[in-house]
């Protein structure tokens, strides 16, 4: 299974609050800090398991153990597993929402053509896809079954689509298909596709990390650019 590594650690969390200040609140807010601080810990252990297993086939037990938090603790933040691994879901979108706001806020070149302006926003969606990966996962697995995951796995790849529609439409000129909006959006699900497979984000594992990256990105590039341009 050929998936990146996660990051847990304070500089990338963001706080279960700064997602339930804006959506359905799975769990009830801790008032103290060293309250939130153990329910971060817990949230933490859920997505370490969920990484580890690539599943929810863990108890809450096991998830007070390596959180080093008791299950009173867990109990007084949450009503079940499945609302404790919504509430860890909703706290990984809000990092992974942020964290692609910030790859697409760097301003494109002064001057930039159109097969560079691909292959440089290509290249930011690819990293933010990769960097995210071993999350991303086990929650897509687990939509399947859970419409509250799924809904809010939907929204973040919403953004992520409309981010990179509008850093290539900035490019419009360039380009000779005659539906630029309708042809950058497809390029972004024939991306997305390609590099969901080759990420294992899915459940096809058999298929991850077929290829090289680099070369992959490349072809890619080299395929939505003349898609773009209206080449045959």
């Amino acid at each position: 299974m050929l998936l990146m590594g996660h990051r847990t650690d304070s500089a990338s969390r963001i706080p279960y609050r700064a997602r339930v200040e804006s959506g359905p609140a799975y769990a009830r807010e801790p008032k103290q800090e060293r309250s939130r601080l153990s329910f971060e810990k817990a949230l933490d252990a859920a997505v370490s398991l969920l990484v580890q297993r690539r599943s929810d086939a863990f108890t809450l037990a096991e998830v007070a153990a390596r959180g080093g938090v008791s299950i009173g603790s867990i109990y007084g933040r949450v009503e079940s597993k499945d609302d404790l691994l919504r509430a860890a879901h909703a706290r990984e979108m809000a990092r992974i929402a942020a964290a692609q706001q910030r790859a697409f806020a760097t301003p494109a070149p002064a001057v930039e053509s159109l097969p560079d302006a691909v292959r440089r926003v290509l290249g930011v969606t690819a990293q933010v896809l990769r960097d995210n990966a071993a999350v991303m996962a086990p929650f897509m697995l687990l939509a399947n079954r859970d419409p509250a995951v799924a809904q809010l796995g939907r929204t973040t790849h919403r953004e992520l689509q409309e981010a990179f529609v509008a850093a290539l439409l900035v490019q419009r000129r360039q380009m000779g298909h005659p539906e630029p909006e309708r042809a950058v959006s497809w390029s972004f699900t024939v991306i997305y596709s390609v590099l969901a497979r080759w990420l294992g984000l899915g459940s096809d594992l058999a298929s991850a990390g077929e290829g090289d990256w680099d070369s992959t990105l490349g072809d890619l590039a080299e395929m939505v650019t003349a898609f773009l341009t209206g080449q045959n």
